[in-house]
């Protein structure tokens, strides 16, 4: 099975061997890539012809689409798909152009092969209705509706995790994009993320949840158009326009004497902790939670600073095993387990699609 799993700037793919819903990693890479059609359009090609080097016999391919609009489940790829998904570009401009140009490529590569499309959206279809509606009328609230993302790494965490997701947990996938999500008995029942993914909490580029009325002020008072409105909100907010320029978490707390830095970082871990408290009120309380993610996977500053917040709720850090980025970094004592585990979208990409075409 060869993924290919386009992100915002990088493209990452990897070949897994999928036996009895179980995916074994044979290879993986991951490559930065411009921003552009084209530029992932020769990625992709360099993953396929990367991927054929090892004479492993390529049996299908399976893909990583962010939004998809309601009808989010896995699906065979085909011509009138493509349409489809092409219809939403405007609307994930961060991640379809680069995801639709693998998918061209790879259709035409591989045109004998089956090919399956994953939504990162479809871990959240069956929510509660009353997290899924949005506050406001809309003439069609089965497309126009909450949908939550990162969903294939929720997936992945969920299936690493299942015999110890009992009860009420919370998954934290934080990186450039980031995220939480509630789980009642592993099944989802809130999350951060809407319609799109520029809300919930603060982000790399992206402001996370805004009120309303800036954009209103933006639009009428300031004039700006629509598209640099959505440059503003796409690149150019969260964490780079706090600290000044820069997104990267990972350099800001390297950054310890520039105030600008310091402030960036607060307002991170600030969001976190507050998306954390209110979905444990949603759940009534917390027995697991989970780090993932590029910062949750690998920055224990801010798993500690995190944890350090939520005292509250009873959670107690082991300072030495966070320090390793252990399994486990809960103290003894704490009433929430707390995990870190390294997620594997790509894996969770194969074995949807290995269901899929058993299924057919």
């Amino acid at each position: 099975m060869l993924t290919l799993n386009a992100g915002s700037s990088s493209l990452k793919y990897a070949i897994h061997a999928v036996n009895d819903g179980r995916a074994k990693r044979i290879e993986s890479n991951a490559v930065e890539v411009e921003p552009t059609a084209q530029a992932f359009s020769q990625a992709t090609a360099a993953a396929i012809e990367e991927a054929l080097r090892t004479r492993l016999p390529i049996d299908a391919l399976g893909h990583r689409i962010v939004f998809g609009g309601p009808d989010d489940l896995p699906v065979f790829a085909d011509p009138g798909l493509l349409a489809r998904l092409s219809a939403f570009e405007a609307l994930d401009p961060l991640h379809a152009p680069g995801a639709l140009a693998c998918l061209r490529l790879a259709l035409q590569r591989f045109p004998e092969r089956p090919q399956v499309v994953c939504f990162d959206t479809a871990f959240f279809r069956e929510m509660p209705p009353a997290a899924r509606r949005l506050p406001i009328p809309v003439k069609d609230p089965v497309f126009l509706r909450r949908y939550g993302f990162h969903g294939l790494s929720y997936e992945y965490v969920r299936s690493k995790l299942r015999d110890d997701l009992h009860g009420r947990s919370i998954i934290a996938h934080l990186g450039s994009g980031a995220s939480l999500a509630a789980l009642r008995d592993a099944e989802p029942i809130d999350t951060t993320m809407g319609f799109s993914s520029l809300g919930g909490v603060v982000m790399a580029t992206r402001p996370g949840d805004l009120d309303p009325g800036v954009l209103l002020y933006l639009l009428e008072e300031d004039g700006m158009s629509v598209a640099a409105l959505r440059t503003l909100l796409e690149q150019q907010s969260g964490l780079r326009a706090i600290s000044g320029g820069e997104g990267d978490l990972r350099l800001l707390l390297e950054r310890r004497a520039d105030a600008h830095a310091n402030a960036a970082v607060d307002a991170f871990v600030i969001s976190v902790v507050k998306a954390a408290g209110g979905l444990s009120a949603v759940l009534g309380g917390l027995d697991t939670l989970v780090f993932t993610g590029g910062i949750g996977e690998h920055l224990p500053e801010v798993r500690r600073r995190v944890i350090d917040a939520l005292a509250y709720l009873g959670i107690r850090i082991d300072d030495a095993a966070n320090a390793v980025s252990a399994a486990v970094i809960s103290d003894t004592s704490s009433r929430v387990i707390v995990r870190v585990i390294a997620t594997d979208e790509n894996a969770a990409i194969a074995c949807r699609t290995a269901e899929t075409i058993e299924h057919h």
